[in-house]
């Protein structure tokens, strides 16, 4: 869950980051030898557009986009086609699980040909693709779940294993809700050619990892269940906060493991394919309707541009870390935003950014479960889907043109 860290977690940093240097690391389970270190693990999707087979971008993307333009081939108007992107924000995910909320209950949501999530917003990401009575399990979480029914604190695990907090609870509600009745209604999504797509970080290689859920729950693999678990687990595992997630790849009947955590800190939110050129990539029917209408709908669990409010800084080091964290934070979530709305202007994609209204200051710190808190919150997102969905149709980065 891309998070800054607040004060009650940056009060002795200073002093945690003295006794790193002196602790001495656990041990990992084995890296991939150097030679290997690009594979991807199954599940993993190949951005490689010029490769094809099973979890290929080309494949994956690819057929979805062949089955909407040969179904609308004997229609002349425009293939609708909608992307639903969900960003990090730890539990300020309340906002985007009230926005999707009350957008039901107002009638007019699409169907969504693509979802992808990271951090919290994969979490959430699998329910919301589902949709129906999922979407009051993302509720639910959002609004009465406690600290510790998510994560239990284990300062002493930094000492050598360099995590704060304990995610057995939270491991568990993912073991039990991420079962067999779930992952076989993903995959009869998945077989009408919807994609749900979550993000994580390889932190070995510092590569963003993009894994198709719906193919992984149509495998007939005996460990898919657990596969799909530990990555939803790993896109949330904000690093220090939370313990990695190793994945297994094999070689040569040998097995090795990835470091993978928190998607959103390489990117807040993300779609794969914007700027392919897919009229050349696909092998498409003469009569085959390539006249696409895409919107891309980003819900970001957060303000945008959030760090020009004026908040005066202690100097303290607690203060002034927390203050740099999260501008580090902001700025990553602008430029990604930005990446996001150029990659659309380019392609004729229509864009449209909801998120956290500047009035909202509900939760304070997005690394507590607070129910009375995250209900404040998920109130102002509902209020927002059921009645008008304030959509910033573009963004803009001048600040960042010194010419």
């Amino acid at each position: 869950m891309i998070i800054p860290i607040k004060l009650k977690y940056t009060q002795n940093l200073a002093v945690l980051l003295v006794l790193i240097m002196v602790t001495a690391c656990a041990t990992r389970p084995v890296a991939l030898p150097e030679e290997h270190a690009n594979k991807l693990p199954w599940g993993a999707i190949d951005l490689d557009i010029s490769k094809s087979g099973p979890f290929t971008l080309r494949d994956s993307l690819g057929s979805t986009l062949a089955k909407k333009a040969h179904d609308h081939s004997n229609s002349n108007k425009p293939v609708p086609f909608n992307i639903l992107t969900l960003s990090g924000g730890g539990t300020r995910g309340a906002f985007g699980a009230g926005l999707l909320s009350g957008w039901v209950d107002r009638g007019d949501m699409p169907e969504f040909d693509v979802v992808t999530g990271v951090s919290t917003g994969a979490v959430m990401a699998t329910f919301v693709f589902l949709g129906g009575d999922e979407l009051d399990k993302v509720e639910r979480f959002y609004t009465k779940s406690h600290t510790d029914d998510v994560y239990t604190s284990s300062w002493l695990s930094f000492f050598g294993s360099a995590y704060l907090m304990n995610p057995a609870p939270l491991k568990k509600l993912f073991a039990k809700n991420f079962n067999e009745a779930l992952l076989n209604r993903v995959a009869a999504e998945h077989a009408k050619g919807r994609r749900l797509y979550i993000g994580t970080t390889n932190i070995d290689t510092g590569q963003f990892v993009v894994w198709d859920m719906g193919a992984i729950a149509s495998s007939n693999r005996q460990d898919k269940y657990q596969r799909f678990s530990d990555i939803i687990y790993a896109s949330s595992a904000m690093p220090i906060f939370l313990p990695p997630q190793y994945i297994s790849v094999d070689i040569k009947d040998k097995q090795y493991y990835q470091m993978h955590v928190d998607g959103g800190i390489y990117s807040h939110v993300f779609m794969v394919g914007l700027l392919v050129n897919w009229k050349e990539i696909l092998e498409l029917r003469s009569d085959a309707n390539v006249n696409f209408d895409a919107t891309l709908y980003v819900v970001a669990n957060r303000k945008y541009r959030n760090r020009h409010k004026y908040d005066p800084i202690e100097q303290s080091p607690s203060a002034i870390i927390a203050a740099y964290l999260e501008m580090q934070v902001d700025l990553l979530f602008d430029k990604n935003i930005y990446r996001l709305y150029t990659s659309c202007v380019e392609k004729g994609v229509k864009f449209r950014l909801a998120s956290v209204p500047e009035h909202a200051n509900h939760v304070d710190d997005a690394t507590e479960f607070n129910p009375e808190k995250m209900t404040k919150l998920f109130n102002v997102g509902y209020d927002y889907g059921l009645n008008q969905i304030n959509w910033r149709h573009s963004v803009a980065i001048d600040e960042y043109d010194f010419r």
